[in-house]
């Protein structure tokens, strides 16, 4: 069936184009259509079953009403619940949500920011970036592009953040299993290393172990591969296991690396043999923790904030409201179990 088009409506009802929008986007009273046309209107849209056209609509007001979401991955539940809650406000506000994961891949990310602008018309992009410079989003081209990042910060760049406070829950967590008596504390941190949470996350937690004068032992940190996280983490607490250094406590930089520790350490024998009744910690906090017997000490980062402010903050550049550049950071909360 031929799709019901504006003009359509217009010619069935005998009103103008225009009254009919104006109804359609719930503008009728502001332009003091009456009650009765306006009923009229939604009761044919009801019964004829009209779908505004996308682009019809994009040449009328000058927007496509799409905003595009670019993070390392979706998969990820930090980042799945993070666009759930933007999707939730978008949608109230007549936007809708286009998601990429760009698995901490720079070139895969300036490829779909280019897609998400040139091909898809988005209105605006939420981005949690992993480059580790501002060159790519200092170019004239974005220059008119509303952006905003979260989660991460791209050194050097002026531009529109919400993130949290990564140093400061990060230090907080070490500080806990400090004062719960760990003194060689592992520490597992994730490449690309140069991300400005797990930067901020691993000087927080150098910053708990000189404030508590203990020093810091480089074997205890191991760098593992984001394309190979339980491979490198089982192999890295092998290593440890087998150089027998003293392992009381072990700090995970996020949800996949605390998850990964808690598998290996129940699937291997060795593993189980010498971690059994080690502390465990994470910068993250997942549904998972409160379903193992293991007590797990996590950061719960605050994601429905994170989602309703920068929903609310790309939209204000959208519309033209912001004069300056904003950026919020929030405070984080350590759970116990």
């Amino acid at each position: 069936m031929k799709r019901l088009q504006l003009e359509d409506l217009s010619k069935q009802l005998g009103y103008s184009k225009t009254l009919i929008s104006m109804v359609l986007n719930g503008k009728g009273n502001q332009y003091g259509i009456s009650k009765k046309t306006q009923a009229t209107v939604l009761d044919a849209v009801a019964q004829l079953d009209y779908a505004p056209n996308r682009f019809a609509r994009a040449l009328r007001t000058g927007k496509s009403f799409f905003v595009g979401l670019i993070v390392a991955d979706i998969a990820n539940p930090f980042y799945s619940k993070i666009a759930k809650n933007i999707e939730t406000v978008l949608l109230t506000k007549g936007y809708n949500l286009m998601v990429c994961s760009t698995d901490e891949n720079v070139e895969k990310e300036m490829k779909l920011v280019d897609m998400m602008i040139n091909q898809q018309g988005v209105d605006g992009l939420i981005i949690a970036s992993s480059c580790n410079n501002a060159e790519f989003y200092q170019s004239p081209r974005f220059a008119k592009t509303p952006i905003v990042f979260i989660d991460r910060v791209i050194p050097l760049h002026k531009a529109n953040y919400v993130v949290i406070d990564n140093f400061g829950g990060s230090a907080e967590v070490v500080n806990k299993l400090i004062d719960e008596g760990a003194r060689n504390i592992a520490c597992l941190s994730i490449t690309p290393s140069y991300i400005s949470t797990i930067e901020d996350r691993l000087n927080g937690y150098k910053e708990a172990l000189q404030k508590n004068n203990i020093p810091l032992d480089k074997n205890l940190i191991l760098n593992i591969n984001f394309e190979n996280i339980y491979r490198d983490v089982l192999n890295g607490l092998l290593d440890l296991a087998a150089k027998k250094v003293k392992v009381d406590a072990i700090y995970s930089l996020n949800n996949h690396l605390a998850t990964a520790a808690l598998k290996a350490i129940k699937e291997n024998k060795e593993l189980k043999q010498l971690f059994d009744k080690t502390k465990h910690a994470c910068f993250d906090d997942v549904d998972l923790f409160d379903l193992i017997d293991k007590p797990v000490l996590s950061v719960s980062q605050p994601i429905e904030m994170i989602g309703q402010n920068a929903s609310s903050l790309i939209l204000d550049v959208i519309d033209g409201k912001l004069t300056n550049h904003s950026n919020i950071v929030l405070p984080t909360n350590l759970i116990e179990r």
